[in-house]
């Protein structure tokens, strides 16, 4: 069985913004392979993981944000769809547009936005190891640990950002907070 792993790190603040290794908590379908779950599965079991590693660390849960979702899972179609693995789209859409166009940033006097992308296939696609792999990276992990952030958007597309590989699932998490 092949298994790939890949991630990628970005975060933009319009002010200032912020671990140990221990084990992430017990989340329904966190184990499972991308071929026995559905995004949804996929994208609640990885808001329940990256909450429960929040916790063991003295950190305040995000919430799940519908728009935030909205434009993580257009972001992970987009890179499944069509063949890249980035920040910025070939389109030249950013994070913090794509938030925008969601309508996060609406009348908005401060925010905070940080995204991670990952991709795995076969084993490497299940939510457990996705987490693993982005909380095994210094970028990431600042990501997902920065007490700043309240709210999260899990985007997750079938197919990989290098083929339309059925065993593997695109990842987009987008962390954010606004002060209106």
């Amino acid at each position: 069985m092949q298994a790939l792993f890949c991630v990628a790190a970005a975060a933009a603040f319009s002010s200032p913004a912020a671990a140990a290794n221990s084990s992430p908590p017990r989340c329904a379908h966190a184990s499972a392979a991308p071929s026995h779950l559905s995004t949804a599965a996929a994208a609640h079991a990885l808001q329940c993981l990256i909450n429960g590693v929040r916790a063991q660390h003295g950190l305040k849960p995000v919430r799940a944000n519908g728009r935030l979702r909205l434009a993580a899972r257009r972001h992970a179609g987009d890179m499944a769809a069509h063949d890249f693995f980035a920040h910025d789209s070939p389109a030249g859409t950013t994070v913090s547009s794509r938030v925008r166009s969601a309508g996060y940033l609406g009348g908005v006097r401060e925010w905070w936005l940080g995204e991670a992308l990952a991709w795995g296939k076969a084993s490497a696609g299940a939510p457990r190891a996705i987490l693993r792999g982005l909380l095994n990276s210094p970028p990431h992990r600042r990501i997902l640990l920065d007490p700043n952030f309240r709210d999260l958007g899990v985007g997750v597309a079938r197919g990989a950002p290098s083929g339309s590989d059925t065993g593997a699932l695109t990842v987009d998490l987008d962390f954010g907070r606004v002060i209106r």
